[in-house]
C-alpha cells in the first residue's frame, strides 16, 4: 500500500530532494560545506523579506520558538501572546516555562486575532517587552494579520516574535517592511523537506533584546549563531542541508508567485470538495483562511476520528483531525509544499471511498469533481 501524507507537516518530500539528502556525508568544517552553507545563507533572506541574516539550526520548529523566548527575554519580563489555536497556546506554555509574565489576547479557535484587541491589550499592559503571534495557525487553518499586529509596535521597544513555521513561502511575509523582529520557520512545511531544520531571522531591535536578556543559553544561543554565521555553531544536519540546497533551487525554478498561486488553488479546491461532501468550512472569513490546510466540520453522524483511521489503515492516507475540543469533529486537509492537483484528487478519492466504507451516503466523484473543475477554471 502506497503511503500518502495530507497533513500540514511533515509533507510529502519530492524524490529530487530525497536523493539530494541521500548524498555522501561531507564534513561540517570542510571547504565543500562552507560553499554549501554560504550558498544557502545567500538564498534564504529574500524568502523572509529581509536583508538580515537568516540562521539555520538543527531543530524542530518548537525549538526555534523556545530559542526566541530564551534569548530575547528574562524571567519576570511581561509579554503578550496572541492566541487563537494550539500553537498560540504553545507560545504561552514556553513563555511561562521561562518565568515570563504572560498576558493573553485570546480568540476562539477558527477565528483570526483582532489587531484592535491587541492594541487594547498593549494599552492595558504598557510594560510588555515582547509580543508573540502565529502567522498560519495550523490547528484550525486561520491566518492572522501579522502586518497589522506588528504595526502597533513598530515605533516601540516591544519585540514582535512571529511563528511563520507554516505560513512562510505559502503566504507573503515581509519581515523588514512589516517591522517583524524575530521570524521563525522550519523545513517540513513550504520547504518540502523532512523535519529537522529551523530558521531564525532577527532585526536590530531583537538583537538589542538579546544583549539585554539575562537568561542562560548555549545550544540555543543567538549570540553563538551570530558569532559563527554563516557557518553552523554546532554539528549541523548535513543531509538536510544538502536537501535544503536543492529545495531552494526548486523554489527558484517555480518562483514564489507561482508557488503561492498553486497553494491558493489547492486551498480553494479542497474547500469546494469538502463542501460537496457535506462538510462545513471551519474558517468563516475567506480572506483569513490559510492556504497551508483546509479545515472543515463534519456533517452530523460522521466521527472524523473513525474516518481518519479508515483513511490510514485502508488507503494509506495520513490526514489530521481536530485537536483539543475539536477532536472527532474537524478534518484538516494538508496541502502544503509539493502538493498538486493530482495529489489532492487522490486524497479526496480516498476520502470518498472511506465515507462509503463507513456507510455514509456519498455520490462518488462529487469531491474529486470539484478539484478538477477548480484547477481547470484557475488554469484559464
Amino acid at each position: 500500500m502506497k503511503l500518502r501524507l495530507a497533513t500540514p507537516g511533515p509533507t510529502e518530500v519530492p524524490q529530487r530532494l530525497l536523493l539530494a539528502g541521500a548524498q555522501e556525508i561531507i564534513h561540517h568544517r570542510s571547504g565543500e560545506m562552507e560553499e554549501l552553507i554560504r550558498g544557502i545563507a545567500a538564498e534564504l533572506p529574500p524568502l523572509f523579506g529581509t536583508t538580515r541574516p537568516v540562521h539555520t539550526i538543527a531543530s524542530s520548529g518548537t525549538g526555534a520558538m523556545e530559542a526566541a523566548v530564551a534569548n530575547c527575554f528574562s524571567a519576570g519580563d511581561e509579554v503578550l501572546v496572541v492566541s487563537n489555536g494550539y500553537f498560540g497556546e504553545r507560545f504561552q506554555a514556553i513563555c511561562r516555562g521561562y518565568g515570563l509574565t504572560v498576558h493573553v489576547v485570546e480568540s476562539d479557535w477558527g477565528t483570526s486575532a483582532d489587531p484592535a484587541r491587541v492594541a487594547e491589550a498593549y494599552a492595558a499592559h504598557p510594560d510588555i517587552r515582547g509580543v508573540f503571534a502565529v502567522y498560519s495557525e495550523t490547528s484550525t487553518g486561520a491566518l492572522n494579520d501579522i502586518e497589522a499586529i506588528a504595526r502597533i509596535f513598530r515605533d516601540t521597544d516591544v519585540v514582535v516574535v512571529v511563528d511563520a513555521i507554516s505560513g512562510l513561502l505559502v503566504h507573503p511575509l515581509e519581515m523588514d517592511a512589516w517591522g517583524l523582529d524575530v521570524v521563525l520557520a522550519a523545513s517540513h512545511k513550504g520547504f518540502m523537506l523532512p523535519p529537522g531544520l529551523a530558521f531564525i531571522a532577527l532585526s536590530d531591535k531583537a538583537w538589542t533584546a538579546v544583549e539585554r536578556a539575562s537568561g542562560p543559553a548555549y545550544y540555543w544561543s543567538f549570540q553563538r549563531l551570530r558569532q559563527f554565521h554563516p557557518m553552523p555553531s554546532s554539528s549541523p544536519a548535513v543531509s538536510l542541508l544538502l536537501a535544503l540546497h536543492e529545495s531552494l533551487k526548486m523554489l527558484g525554478e517555480e518562483g514564489l508567485p507561482a508557488f503561492r498561486r498553486r497553494h491558493a488553488t489547492l486551498g480553494l479546491a479542497a474547500e469546494r470538495a469538502l463542501s460537496a461532501l457535506g462538510f462545513r468550512t471551519f474558517i468563516q472569513q475567506p480572506h483569513r483562511r490559510s492556504h497551508v490546510i483546509t479545515s472543515a466540520l463534519a456533517p452530523d453522524g460522521i466521527d472524523t476520528s473513525q474516518l481518519l483511521k479508515n483513511l490510514s489503515t485502508r488507503y494509506g492516507v495520513t490526514m489530521t483531525g481536530g485537536q483539543a475540543h475539536l477532536k472527532g469533529k474537524l478534518i484538516r486537509v494538508g496541502h502544503v509544499g509539493a502538493a498538486d492537483a493530482l495529489d489532492l484528487s487522490g486524497v479526496f478519492a480516498a476520502v470518498e471511498m472511506s465515507l462509503l466504507d463507513l456507510g455514509h451516503d456519498v455520490t462518488p466523484g462529487s469531491g474529486t469533481g470539484e478539484i478538477i473543475r477548480t484547477f481547470h477554471q484557475e488554469a484559464r
